[in-house]
């Protein structure tokens, strides 16, 4: 039964409808990948965008805004770091037709070629959303 298989799929592939099946078919799937790649990105980019509508409703809050912003991941079954990141990838990149390669960028390599943060960066970040000293607890 084996050999028939392997007789068979030979001879498809010398068919030219069979090519031409083939080549439709991985059209297709590529597509599909491109546009689920490219659907997360916009995704994770508008949830950036709106939550940094609400950034006076941050700064009312300033001593909850990290707890808004555990308290929104949260509420939306996704991690604070991702959170972070939306709001990171809208404010660096608020045209999202400005996207380092454009629409073939994936939301993985966004994040992490474009947008490492260094350990200092990192701490910065962290003390815009708390408001406060994290040495002496001063807190504006």
């Amino acid at each position: 039964m084996g050999d028939f298989f392997v007789f068979m799929a030979k001879e498809l592939q010398n068919n030219e409808w069979y090519q031409a099946l083939i080549e439709e078919c991985k059209a297709i799937i590529t597509e599909a990948i491109f546009t689920s790649r490219w659907a997360l990105v916009e995704g994770y980019w508008k949830l950036g965008e709106r939550i940094n509508e609400e950034n006076k409703n941050f700064e009312r809050n300033k001593i909850y805004g990290e707890k808004i912003v555990q308290g929104l991941a949260e509420s939306l079954c996704i991690s604070t770091r991702t959170v972070h990141y939306a709001i990171q990838a809208y404010k660096k990149y608020p045209d999202l037709n400005r996207l380092p390669e454009g629409k073939n960028i994936s939301w993985n390599k966004l994040i992490t070629k474009y947008l490492p943060e260094s350990p200092k960066e990192r701490e910065l970040n962290e003390l815009e959303l708390k408001n406060h000293c994290p040495k002496c607890g001063y807190e504006w």
